[in-house]
């Protein structure tokens, strides 16, 4: 292990670091529980989550297949390759399945929470949200800042700049401004082209095929056409006998359901950490288990052999 490797392990690096990948699938960790958590409905296929200090690959049956520890991560993702790139407000980082470190970015301004947001492009860069200054960056995969966008309004330090940031297939950057609770779509060189005032904390956002915005925020998710007006919104009240309390990550499905994650997920022990709900509003199942998911804020579901699912997630 080389000195630059061993920096890039301990969290250490100020810039972007990046190594070989390794294409291996996710394998247990040393201690974890195989003992089926509580899933209520059909869960078909595997899940990888992050929230509470951890990443989880979920089996079908709710049990732990694989866990990885972290900080407070509001972003991951799993790679074609196997690995795992994910933001937990510490850095953005890449691992491979057996926990090894090849890619690292990390903020120089860490106050507030240096970076909550990351997508790897088709391209090889990582698009990554700087919360502490409120910029978009892309860095390309020899580590160099090919874009720098500072985005509108934030206050260096502030906790809630940003949260989940993606770049659309229209080149433009979609941006959720937590704390202004408003979702801003930006060109590359920082104008404005679309923008959408929310009734609380834009956490996620994701672009339809149809051109429709979905943005969860904590009390519900809700679908905007592009003139502002709501095309569909579900409430965390919708599902009788089921306490929700905060919808932040979210994962559209080839199908129209939605997967999302949920913030601090239980009052009084009652509450579900994931679930994953259909575009008629029902629950196709729910996961409750407060030790293993007291907060989950990212979700990706994936295929029941653990891979990503075949068409290009919307997240």
């Amino acid at each position: 292990m080389n000195k630059l490797e061993f920096l890039c392990l301990l969290g250490l690096t100020t810039t972007p670091v990046l190594l070989a990948a390794d294409p291996a699938s996710p394998v247990p960790a040393a201690g974890v529980n195989a003992t089926p958590a509580p899933l209520t409905g059909t869960l078909d296929g595997k899940l990888l989550a992050a929230g509470d200090n951890r990443i989880l690959i979920l089996n079908a049956d709710g049990s732990i297949a694989w866990e990885h520890p972290s900080g407070l991560t509001h972003d991951v993702w799993m790679l074609s390759s196997g690995n795992l790139l994910y933001a937990d407000g510490n850095a953005v980082t890449e691992i491979t399945p057996e926990h090894k470190v090849v890619f690292q970015y990390k903020s120089a301004n860490q106050q507030g929470g240096g970076t909550y947001a990351c997508q790897r492009l088709d391209n090889g860069n990582t698009v990554i949200g700087e919360n502490s200054t409120g910029k978009v960056l892309e860095v390309d995969p020899q580590g160099k800042v090919v874009v720098e966008l500072q985005t509108k309004d934030a206050k260096p330090g502030e906790h809630q700049n940003q949260r989940m940031v993606r770049k659309l297939a229209n080149g433009h950057y979609l941006v959720c401004h937590s704390g202004a609770h408003v979702v801003r779509e930006y060109r590359a060189d920082g104008k404005i082209v679309w923008e959408q005032q929310t009734p609380n904390l834009a956490f996620a956002a994701i672009r339809k095929t149809n051109g429709n915005t979905l943005v969860s925020v904590l009390g519900s998710i809700i679908e905007y056409r592009t003139d502002g007006t709501i095309a569909w919104e579900f409430k965390n009240s919708d599902l009788p006998g089921l306490t929700i309390t905060n919808l932040t990550g979210m994962h559209l499905l080839p199908n129209g359901n939605l997967v999302a994650g949920c913030y601090q997920a239980y009052q009084g022990g009652q509450g579900c950490g994931l679930l994953e709900i259909t575009p008629t509003k029902k629950a196709v199942w729910s996961f409750a288990s407060p030790k293993t998911a007291g907060t989950m804020m990212a979700v990706q579901k994936l295929t029941a052999a653990g891979k990503p699912l075949p068409e290009k997630p919307q997240r």
